[in-house]
């Protein structure tokens, strides 16, 4: 794997336009390579594929680039996967523009085809869940991120815990908001205190975001499915924040430059008067930590995580909910059995 030493030496690839020497071309070739290297390391030794965007934000924390390059960054990664000179999976899907409903052809056998047909019933009894994980808890929590990337980084922690996760890109839509409502309804009116874990970026907005959540939910309160008061979810951000950055040794970015390439330390920002901007310049100065830092260590931000969710549901709370699902799981493989031999192996009725 490339040192950090080495990673000095890497340099956002920028083309010039026009006629060029085979020389030029050859450089501009190479510097192509070394970063694509540079990410396919990343991903082979961390296993974490990201987005377009994902991997602006991780290159920015390196010093890549800067906010204001992401749009020309994410052009050249398209360029480089074309070109074949990136391996295609270092980049995740795009779920929204995934084509559905195209034809699968089984290639097994009828025998192996069988044989997979008992694995997935295996499976599916194995998984038979008729007792809530939240029976027994008095408080239901799920987590909200800033960044598609913490789900990446999350999401083991949160499915053992079946806590939901929750992506809100600063403010999320309404439809997840609506849902989120309807899951934190059916939880109080179960009598569980609810409370929603937020994790961002160390940035003026990234605080802010965690001021304005409870009054994002608000505004859906009132939709007809809904009818849900969200004032006693109680907001915790969890991260991140100072401490995390300096135990986990993050990189900081000398600036508070945003997606249209201002810079909000500077006084011609329309923002850099507001009073969030001017309490963090005060207080942290004019630089920031993407959330998506966390991706050096996926180990660190999977206990950052599990940390928080503890305060509200055991470390063994998992396995306690495994092993009371036991019996009834049970129940289903014998009910499973009696009706193979009920139907003679059919399956039909």
């Amino acid at each position: 794997m490339m040192t950090a030493e080495a990673n000095h030496t890497i340099v956002f690839p920028k083309r010039t336009s026009g006629r060029k020497s085979a020389v030029r071309q050859a450089a501009e070739r190479a510097a192509d390579l070394k970063l694509c290297e540079w990410i396919e390391e990343r991903w082979r030794a961390t296993g974490l594929a990201f987005g377009t965007r994902g991997w602006a934000y991780v290159c920015e924390n390196e010093g890549f680039i800067s906010k204001g390059e992401f749009a020309a960054f994410e052009a050249w990664l398209g360029r480089v996967r074309k070109e074949g000179l990136l391996d295609p999976d270092a980049v995740a899907d795009d779920d929204a523009r995934k084509a559905d409903h195209g034809e699968y052809v089984d290639h097994e056998d009828p025998e192996d085809y069988a044989a997979a047909a008992l694995e997935s019933a295996n499976g599916w009894l194995s998984d038979y869940t008729p007792i809530s994980m939240w029976d027994g808890l008095d408080t239901y929590v799920e987590v909200l991120v800033e960044k598609v990337d913490l789900k990446v980084l999350f999401g083991p922690v949160c499915r053992r815990y079946r806590v939901p996760l929750t992506n809100g890109k600063g403010s999320s839509d309404i439809n997840s908001r609506r849902r989120m409502l309807q899951r934190y309804r059916a939880h109080a009116e179960a009598g569980r205190n609810v409370v929603l874990l937020y994790f961002g970026d160390h940035d003026p907005a990234g605080l802010d975001i965690a001021r304005v959540v409870k009054s994002n939910l608000l505004e859906c309160a009132n939709i007809r499915d809904v009818g849900f008061d969200p004032t006693p979810i109680q907001v915790v951000r969890v991260g991140l924040d100072a401490g995390q950055i300096d135990a986990l040794d993050l990189p900081w970015i000398d600036n508070l430059e945003t997606g249209s390439g201002k810079n909000l330390a500077d006084p011609r920002h329309p923002d850099h008067g507001k009073p969030y901007v001017k309490v963090y310049l005060g207080t942290h100065g004019p630089r920031k930590v993407e959330a998506n830092a966390l991706a050096r260590n996926p180990a660190a931000a999977r206990n950052l995580i599990e940390g928080a969710i503890n305060e509200y549901i055991p470390p063994d709370w998992p396995v306690f909910h495994a092993e009371r699902l036991l019996p009834h799981r049970e129940a289903a493989r014998e009910a499973f059995a009696a009706l193979i031999a009920r139907t003679g192996g059919s399956g039909a009725p």
